[in-house]
């Protein structure tokens, strides 16, 4: 189950809920504060399950008790100052610097181990402050790593290069799984960290290694999103987006922040959304049909969360003339930034758009792909990755409209599509049918989501 990240920061030091208090109120009364906090587990139980957040003091006590400097609390607000007290620190902590970039991307080479979790970890101020410091290194940037050590050779670059363009070209349509394409990119991104880490290099391979690794990070960010695991994809992008910027790659960094901004979208934060396509646009301010296509559309599925019909409308207007205008010139295969974006993504997407603005009815036939009952002359394709993901859209406007059947039925296709919804993307589905848990067509799907260690569990459990 996903934690608050105060939980994170209590269990680093092994202390049960009312052990915590304890400790939190001694310090209270240690910094001067009195000795009235009260000292019961149920204060911090709240406060890790988001029902309230501490007094300023006692935040200013737990932030001593870890360590974080008390102007960070002040910076950055409650709970997102939380993060210095937790092993996120060497993601968010790291100077904007080439062996910053190395460092965050080290630290997202030991993500699979990591337990998942329902928040983002940079949102509002903080994030507003990440952005400024990207666009301040790109304005000022700095010569590329270098390092002493065993050499990396021309043919281990790219015998990397040749396997990660293989595995962004599957973004497409492939029929492997995208738990399988995750452990893939994975593996890469790993190698890359340890080379980065452990082997020499020369300023050019430097900044070459920095840009492999910056496609390792957006391809795990990618696959983990369409794994259902939201934080986890937030935390590969936010490296990405270092590593680029160390790069002095100006279209990589825009197309991280636009994929970040999805995260944002997902989580519910139009707001930050903005704020990373409009940073996006001031760093590439005349971007490739791909990523233009991409800007247009985020700020569109932006506006439309934000109940702004009229100017969510001119978006999509502006993301379909731009496709038009503009994608009979492209080469999707050179240019591997937007190597999905097409006629049936935006079509998707400006169903997203539809469905935030509360249109179900008009949102559906733009999932038409996505249906069983799709155009008869379609041939076949393989899925694309996130085709499973997809289909949470047309769930959730079969459920608005009031045809259960038709959103357990997609919802069956999804697990169809994949063998088995991994963790992260069952939990959502299951969120969308809470309320009708007590419905047989609803009961036998979650039957089928569940996993087999839930179907069968250990005695020994």
């Amino acid at each position: 189950m996903a934690r608050h990240p105060l939980k994170v920061a209590r269990e680093s030091l092994g202390l049960s809920q009312l052990g915590y208090a304890r400790l939190i109120a001694r310090v209270h009364d240690e910094l001067g504060f009195g000795p009235r906090m009260v000292r019961t587990r149920h204060t911090v139980s709240h406060w890790e399950a988001g029902r309230n957040e501490p007094e300023l003091t006692a935040q200013l006590a737990i932030a001593r008790v870890h360590h974080v400097p008390g102007e960070e609390v002040a910076r950055l607000g409650w709970p997102h100052w939380l993060h210095l007290a937790t092993d996120d620190t060497a993601l968010l902590n790291q100077p904007w610097t080439p062996q910053g970039a190395i460092g965050a991307l080290h630290s997202t080479a030991r993500l699979a181990g990591a337990r998942p979790r329902s928040y983002l970890t940079v949102t509002g101020p903080a994030l507003d402050f990440q952005i400024k410091k990207s666009l301040a290194a790109l304005a000022s940037p700095q010569p590329p790593p270098t390092r002493d050590g065993r050499p990396v050779t021309p043919g281990m670059l790219a015998g990397m290069e040749a396997r990660i363009e293989a595995l962004e070209l599957q973004e497409v349509a492939t029929p492997v799984t995208p738990m399988a394409l995750y452990v893939a990119a994975r593996a890469e991104h790993r190698l890359l960290a340890g080379l980065l880490t452990s082997h020499g290099y020369d300023a050019k391979t430097g900044a070459w290694l920095l840009l492999l690794a910056t496609r390792t990070a957006a391809l795990c960010e990618w696959l983990s999103g369409c794994l259902g695991e939201e934080a986890r994809a937030e935390r590969y992008a936010l490296a990405a987006i270092r590593a680029a910027t160390a790069a002095g790659s100006r279209r990589r960094v825009a197309s991280c922040m636009i994929d970040l901004a999805f995260r944002h979208l997902v989580a519910g934060d139009p707001k930050d959304m903005l704020s990373l396509v409009h940073a996006a646009r001031a760093i590439v301010r005349r971007p490739p049909a791909g990523l233009a296509v991409t800007l247009h559309t985020r700020e569109a599925q932006a506006l439309a969360r934000l109940g702004d019909l009229t100017a969510s409308t001119r978006a999509l207007g502006r993301a379909t003339s731009t496709l038009a205008d503009e994608a009979a010139d492209a080469d999707p295969v050179a240019d591997l930034l937007c190597v999905n974006v097409g006629e049936e993504w935006l079509a998707v997407s400006s169903g997203a758009a539809w469905l935030h603005l509360g249109r179900p009815k008009k949102a559906l036939p733009h999932f038409t792909t996505l249906l069983d009952d799709g155009p008869a002359s379609r041939t076949p394709d393989p899925p694309s990755p996130y085709a499973a993901r997809r289909l949470l859209y047309v769930v959730d406007a079969q459920l608005a409209l009031g045809e259960l059947d038709a959103a357990a039925h997609s919802a069956h296709r999804a697990v169809a599509l994949v063998g088995r919804l991994p963790p992260g993307l069952a939990r959502q589905f299951r969120q969308r049918f809470a309320h009708h848990s007590t419905e047989p067509v609803v009961r036998d799907l979650i039957e089928e989501i569940r996993s087999p260690d839930e179907r069968h569990p250990s005695p020994l459990r």
